[in-house]
C-alpha cells in the first residue's frame, strides 16, 4: 500500500454540512479571506472525537447561523481537498438535508468561523460559481450519493 503524498495532512478530517432549502434557495455562509473575493459555503464544520455527525451539525449550525436545526437524512458524501499553509487538508464531507424554524431570518451566529461575514439565502443556480466547494449544481439536481472529489 502506497503512503499518501507528503504534502497531505493527517488524519483525514470528518466534516458535516447542512443543506437547507427554502423557496429554491440554499442557506449559506458568506465568507471572505484577506485579498480574496467573497464566496459561499454550506453551514457546518469539523466533527469532534466522540461527537456524532448529527450532534456536530447541530452544534456547528448553532455557532455559525444562530439557530437550532432539524437534521434529516444523509443526502451526499464528498471528498474535499483544501489547501492550507502547512499542506493539503483532505476532508470527508457528509451533507445532510436539514430544516430551520419557519420564522428563521439569516444571522451570523455567536461563534462563526473567522472568515464568515454573513448568512444569506442564495440561489444554487444563479450563484453557482460563488459556491466553495462547487456543490451548487449537485444540490440543485438529482446527484448521486457520492459526489466525488472537489477542490476546497
Amino acid at each position: 500500500m502506497e503512503s499518501p503524498p507528503k504534502n497531505f495532512l493527517s488524519p483525514i478530517r470528518p466534516t458535516v454540512r447542512a443543506v437547507i432549502f427554502r423557496n429554491g434557495e440554499l442557506l449559506v455562509q458568506v465568507k471572505k479571506k484577506t485579498g480574496q473575493s467573497p464566496y459561499l459555503t454550506l453551514p457546518g464544520g469539523k466533527q469532534e472525537p466522540g461527537e456524532s455527525a448529527t450532534d456536530a451539525l447541530k452544534r456547528e449550525c448553532a455557532e455559525e447561523i444562530g439557530t437550532e436545526i432539524t437534521v434529516g437524512p444523509l443526502i451526499h458524501v464528498a471528498e474535499v481537498f483544501k489547501p492550507k499553509e502547512e499542506g493539503m487538508r483532505h476532508q470527508l464531507e457528509l451533507l445532510f438535508a436539514c430544516d430551520v424554524p419557519d420564522d428563521y431570518l439569516p444571522i451570523v451566529g455567536s461563534h462563526p468561523d473567522p472568515s464568515q461575514i454573513d448568512t444569506v439565502w442564495a440561489s444554487p443556480e444563479k450563484e453557482a460559481t460563488e459556491f466553495r466547494p462547487a456543490y451548487a449544481h449537485a444540490l440543485a439536481e438529482r446527484a448521486p450519493l457520492y459526489l466525488g472529489v472537489f477542490d476546497g
